[in-house]
């Protein structure tokens, strides 16, 4: 569960990221998790732009994160900082402090695979 949460901020911390690109589908996208069907809506980010970021972890705790991204549609690298749950409560903030951290990301055609802390997670 942890694997996956983890996931989730790392591709979440893309949103506040913008795109260019090909025929293929673009970064900012809605995408969705392969390993729990999860959407993952990145549509309307820009590249460059420091912003916040909110999602929600597998037992429903919304987290709200600063967002910092490196890269083009092809790949690079977030770090994802500062995360609480909202509303603010101590013992679902520590599943939100845990997500907090940096990856990596590349997207090939219509897929998008993210790596952080050595676990992977794949979305279309």
């Amino acid at each position: 569960m942890k694997k996956v949460a983890l996931t989730l901020v790392a591709v979440f911390a893309l949103s506040a990221c913008g795109g260019g690109g090909d025929d293929s589908k673009d970064l900012f996208s809605l995408w969705k998790s392969e390993q729990t069907g999860a959407p993952l809506d990145l549509s309307g980010g820009k590249f460059g732009t420091d912003g916040l970021i909110s999602f929600y972890t597998v037992d429903g705790t919304k987290c709200t994160c600063d967002l910092a991204i490196i890269g083009d549609q092809g790949g690079g690298t977030v770090a994802v900082t500062g995360c609480i749950s909202i509303p603010y409560n101590a013992t679902k903030d520590k599943q939100c402090v845990a997500l907090q951290g940096a990856g990596s990301y590349s997207k090939t055609s219509d897929v998008l695979t993210i790596t952080r802390n050595g676990n992977t997670g794949t979305f279309r």
